[in-house]
């Protein structure tokens, strides 16, 4: 989501995108005014891009179709690194780094992406001289069967 950025993640750690109409009511229910609630995304969503909104209620961890949910990582020669995970299955991961956003996938289609991204983090982390992957990552939030959201990720191009 081109939108978010670091300082969505500090205000908020999870957001989702809204893809259905049936997440209106679930949103209503947090306490948020339906009428409100439907300007706001009107006025938001450009048609382009879905448009993003904080997942107020994490528990149970909320079924999406992209749910963005803030992560620390560790990269494999142990620069620390914050950031974002898409999804509980972590198949897309997002670094924050000099108020720039790198992203990496699993999917091998997007391999020669992620090797430019790779290339450009490597001038802007001078201090990192190892291997950039595989990356360990942590949340603070739980999975839809309570197993906190971390583990290990290597792009495709890896």
């Amino acid at each position: 989501m081109r939108q978010l950025s670091k300082v969505h993640f500090d205000m908020h750690p999870i957001w989702s995108e809204h893809y259905d109409y049936c997440e209106r009511q679930e949103i209503v229910e947090w306490g948020i005014d339906p009428i409100w609630l439907a300007a706001e995304l009107e006025r938001v969503h450009d048609g382009s891009d879905h448009c993003a909104y904080p997942i107020l209620r994490p528990y149970p961890f909320p079924d999406r179709m992209r749910v963005y949910i803030k992560a620390r990582f560790t990269t494999a020669d142990g620069c620390l690194l914050e950031g974002y995970v898409i999804n509980e299955d972590a198949y897309v991961i997002s670094f924050f780094i000099d108020n720039e956003k790198f992203s990496f996938s699993r999917y091998f289609s997007l391999k020669e992406r992620d090797e430019d991204q790779l290339e450009r983090i490597k001038t802007l982390l001078p201090d990192s001289s190892g291997p950039l992957f595989p990356v360990k990552y942590e949340t603070d939030f739980l999975d839809s069967e309570d197993r906190l959201i971390a583990g290990e990720f290597s792009p495709a191009t890896h």
